[in-house]
């Protein structure tokens, strides 16, 4: 799984070149059962952490915005994602997830999807592999 941080050209060409590498690789093992699947949150993986705990489908323009959303998902305090990101910080946060906040989350996710689609965002197609690019949005 990774992210698909913004439309500036450098973040695209990193993205396709993932995509192009999975491609590439699931080619080299033709006929083997492996079959590589897009896994990507756009634009940041702390989506993907406040989406076990709340909704979070408004539109973001800086990763640091998840910072409050994380806060109060968790009952935390973070100043900065520096310090939730530190290890004991972010393993307090991950301690607090129980497997039904994982169903939730994946629940919130699809329901994310469906809105993109039903609004009528144009999902991309890469080398067989597809994705929004407007945010929030995520494959799982």
């Amino acid at each position: 799984m990774f992210d698909y941080e913004s439309e500036k050209q450098i973040h695209v060409k990193q993205f396709k070149t993932t995509l192009d590498r999975m491609k590439e690789a699931q080619s080299i093992r033709v006929g083997k059962d492996i079959t590589y699947r897009l896994g990507y949150r756009n634009f940041t993986f702390e989506l993907w952490i406040v989406l076990h705990k709340n909704n979070a489908s408004a539109v973001l323009i800086h990763r640091r915005q998840y910072l409050t959303l994380i806060n109060k998902a968790y009952g935390e305090s973070f100043k900065n994602l520096v310090q939730y990101k530190r290890e004991d910080n972010f393993k307090r946060v991950l301690s607090k997830l129980t497997l039904n906040d994982v169903r939730e989350a994946i629940g919130r996710a699809k329901a994310i999807m469906r809105k993109k689609r039903d609004q009528g965002f144009v999902l991309q197609q890469y080398k067989g592999y597809r994705y929004y690019r407007e945010n929030p949005s995520l494959s799982l």
